[in-house]
């Protein structure tokens, strides 16, 4: 069963459950109502009759008078101590089935007669000789019941008219809450068919949850959209990247095909120029590799990092691999901060690098507090940055100048990883940068 017979079945039956909750109340409080009336009447009737048989000291006196009081389909009888009648005044013949009882009470009941209800009120009451009698007066409830016969077909009658319109509204509210859904399943089947991204149309803003699931959808169909589109162009960006070392290690190898082995340097090399290649390749890959992994997906392991130590043994290494001078400057002996030790030192590699290959001056590394913050700021005073590619050095396989790059190794990846290394340590990463005077790059990362 689909959602939208489910909401008409639903409603229709809570409905009609409450409708006949509803008119089974006001029926059984019609009856009650009816039923307390009809004895209280013939109990003052017995009330009355009782006094008005007070002075008489004749049996004609008292037939008259029983007979005037009569109820309309009823009896009047006295009844003695034996539980014999010794008047009965009535027009109806089924009177006669009732039994007469002597009470010594004065009590108000129902009595049932082949089907038929009866308000049955005793008194108790002296007779003219001296003896106690009880005076009995029945009345019949048909008339009343006749009422309550129709109550009931009027609300029967209102609970079965209830449900048409608990019907329609059913419909419509099924078709109110189904629309965006249904429109959803649509868009999702069209996305499907035709692999796109596609939005729903959301005519109107509201704040109801049927609104914000449509909302839902399209930022959700944004960002699918959006890391798709970043996927294409990594894809893109990769296999434009990895083309040229592959067309350089084909081209090496047809040759040491045809001559190689005839020509020890052509062997040289080649060989020199294929291994040169697949380490960039393979170095290319896993720099590839890391930046696909989300940043969740990093495992860092967060502990206590000084990093005026590491600053100083990255900048060691550094300065051995490159023969260039690195100082570190700092007002601290320690400057500590909860980070992942090893992407650390891999953030300070990326950004020594960086700052090597485009300076032949000394390059300058300040580490310390600022506010409630660490960082640490490598400064280099070389070619510099020009302003409209500052925007994009974060941007995988981004190069300010591709031929420059190409010399120094770089694929536009190192900067790219840095950026996502501060992400994941909820930092943030800054660049200044002058053409022909230099380029500093500041981190900061939370000190917590």
């Amino acid at each position: 069963m689909n959602i939208r017979n489910k909401i008409h079945l639903f409603l229709t039956v809570s409905v009609l459950l409450i409708s006949l909750a509803i008119n089974t109340s006001i029926y059984f409080l019609f009856y009650t109502l009816t039923t307390n009336d009809k004895l209280n009447h013939v109990r003052l009737q017995a009330e009355h009759i009782a006094g008005a048989l007070k002075p008489v000291t004749n049996d004609m006196n008292i037939t008259e008078i029983l007979n005037s009081r009569l109820p309309l389909n009823g009896m009047i009888r006295v009844v003695n101590e034996d539980s014999h009648s010794i008047m009965t005044i009535t027009k109806e013949s089924e009177f006669t089935e009732f039994k007469p009882t002597f009470k010594n009470s004065q009590t108000a009941e129902l009595k049932s007669v082949n089907g038929i209800q009866y308000a049955v009120s005793s008194f108790p009451i002296i007779w003219h000789d001296g003896n106690i009698m009880m005076l009995e007066v029945t009345a019949s409830m048909a008339s009343a019941y006749e009422s309550l016969k129709i109550l009931k077909l009027v609300l029967t009658f209102a609970s079965l008219i209830v449900l048409i319109p608990s019907f329609l509204a059913g419909r419509m509210l099924g078709n109110i809450i189904l629309k965006p859904i249904n429109s959803m399943i649509e868009t999702m089947e069209e996305i499907q068919r035709k692999s796109i991204f596609k939005k729903l149309e959301l005519k109107t803003q509201s704040k109801d949850e049927l609104y914000k699931l449509g909302s839902t959808f399209n930022k959700m169909m944004d960002i699918l959209a959006k890391n798709f589109e970043k996927q294409q162009q990594f894809v893109s960006d990769a296999s434009h990247e990895l083309k040229t070392p592959l067309t350089v290690i084909e081209s090496n190898a047809s040759m040491l095909k045809r001559w190689g082995m005839k020509d020890q340097a052509l062997l040289e090399e080649s060989v020199e120029a294929i291994y040169s290649e697949a380490v960039r390749m393979h170095e290319m890959t896993k720099q590839m590799l890391m930046l696909a992994n989300h940043d969740a997906e990093w495992n860092l392991d967060i502990k206590k990092v000084d990093f005026v130590s590491l600053s100083k043994e990255t900048s060691k290494l550094m300065k051995n691999a490159y023969g260039q001078h690195i100082s570190v400057h700092t007002l601290y002996d320690r400057v500590i901060a909860n980070a992942d030790k090893q992407k650390m030192k891999q953030l300070l590699f990326i950004l020594l690098d960086n700052a090597l290959k485009y300076s032949m001056s000394p390059i300058e590394l300040y580490v310390g507090y600022e506010k409630d913050h660490v960082f640490f700021t490598v400064k280099d005073h070389g070619i510099g940055i020009p302003k409209e590619d500052i925007a994009h050095i974060f941007d995988r396989f981004y190069r300010v100048d591709k031929a420059r790059n190409r010399e120094t190794g770089g694929i536009g990846l190192g900067l790219s990883i840095a950026k996502q290394i501060v992400d994941s340590h909820g930092g943030n990463i800054n660049v200044v940068s002058k053409e022909g005077e230099g380029t500093s790059f500041t981190v900061t990362l939370p000190n917590n």
